[in-house]
């Protein structure tokens, strides 16, 4: 009796959906628009099949769509290790994880979808490189968001969402465009539209742009580095007293003292450019860029030795850094240490072709 029951039992039991009847029936609820039916019934297939591609990208979607980042960062991934040389997949995790303010694991994703040219669609290209300078602002690396933010505006003009995170940049603050205070958000629009019409290279409009956010903002240090900056193309003298207004209204401002040193010694000033590189190493000795700068004038002024001294530490700061081991080699060099040099600049090249695929 036993045994009849239990075979009657089986009889009756509904057999479970298969794969292809459940991916079928996902297909048919995303086309119809029931979404959240539609992404139960792709994770449901995925159960039975982890390692379909289409499944994990329309899932993946959904859940971005419905603001379900933990979930959209988790199957991207998973598509991304399935197809790692497909940007698309990097792209789209890139910017789950910027939403879970996973800020290092958002750039990871995204660098990897740079390293690939951000090889798909327009808007999703866009996207990646939008959300990887707004990444590169949170991480403080405001410089390297402001180049990418140039690469973006060369390929798509400028763009509110360009403004915004130029201005947040050029003042150096590490907010997404949300977290921009109230009391803050016409100097980060005044500088930003002044810093994009530089991208644009619209330098008449960028000088009217720049006077306008001087005018209005004449005690805010950032502005005057971010105009004498821009004026160093133009009038390098009009530019070099803008930077150091930046520095009487802050004398620790590293990116001003940073940029004099480089301007005075290009300018063949190596004791004007030594005071200012040493003050900016004894303010901020954390900072590589500071390094780097102070190591190029010793190197100009003969002291090999107090170069390798200070471009070694800048590597260890920063050693993904290409311009950190260029100069390093070119310093080791002068210490006749050959292999020493030929291993740096085997390193520069390496790095250059990661941060830029182009490179030969």
């Amino acid at each position: 009796m036993i045994a009849i029951a239990v075979v009657l039992l089986m009889q009756t039991s509904p057999a479970k959906p298969s794969f292809e009847v459940l991916s079928r029936q996902a297909a048919l609820a995303r086309d119809a628009k029931r979404l959240v039916e539609a992404l139960a019934l792709y994770r449901r297939a995925l159960q039975l099949k982890p390692d379909w591609v289409e499944g994990l990208w329309e899932a993946g979607s959904m859940e971005y769509d419905q603001d379900q980042y933990q979930e959209c960062s988790t199957d991207f991934r998973r598509l991304a290790a399935l197809k790692p040389n497909q940007a698309p997949a990097w792209t789209m995790a890139g910017l789950c994880e910027y939403h879970l303010r996973n800020y290092d694991e958002a750039l990871k994703s995204l660098l990897q979808a740079k390293q690939l040219e951000f090889q798909e669609p327009t808007e999703l290209a866009r996207s990646g490189r939008l959300h990887m300078a707004l990444v590169l602002i949170k991480l403080n690396n405001f410089e390297t968001a402001l180049t990418t933010l140039i690469e973006l505006t060369r390929i798509d003009k400028k763009t509110p969402e360009i403004i915004v995170a130029a201005g947040i940049a050029g003042l150096r603050k590490p907010w997404t465009p949300p977290e921009v205070p109230e009391s803050e958000r016409d100097k980060v629009f005044k500088l930003g539209d002044a810093m994009a019409a530089v991208m644009e290279r619209d330098s008449k409009e960028a000088l009217e742009k720049f006077d306008i956010a001087v005018r209005d903002y004449p005690k805010d240090p950032n502005i005057h580095f971010r105009y004498g900056a821009f004026l160093m193309q133009q009038d390098s003298d009009r530019g070099i007293r803008e930077i150091g207004k930046a520095l009487e209204l802050e004398p620790d401002h590293i990116p001003a003292l940073v940029s004099l040193a480089s301007i005075y010694l290009k300018r063949d000033q190596p004791e004007a450019a030594r005071e200012y590189a040493e003050k900016a190493v004894k303010l901020a000795p954390g900072d590589f860029a500071t390094h780097v700068t102070l190591g190029k004038v010793l190197l100009d002024v003969d002291d090999a030795a107090g170069a390798v001294r200070e471009l070694e530490t800048a590597v260890r700061l920063a050693p993904a850094s290409p311009e950190s081991h260029f100069n390093l080699a070119a310093a080791y060099v002068r210490l006749g240490r050959k292999d020493d040099a030929a291993r740096e600049r085997e390193e520069f090249r390496r790095l250059r072709k990661v941060t830029d695929p182009n490179q030969p």
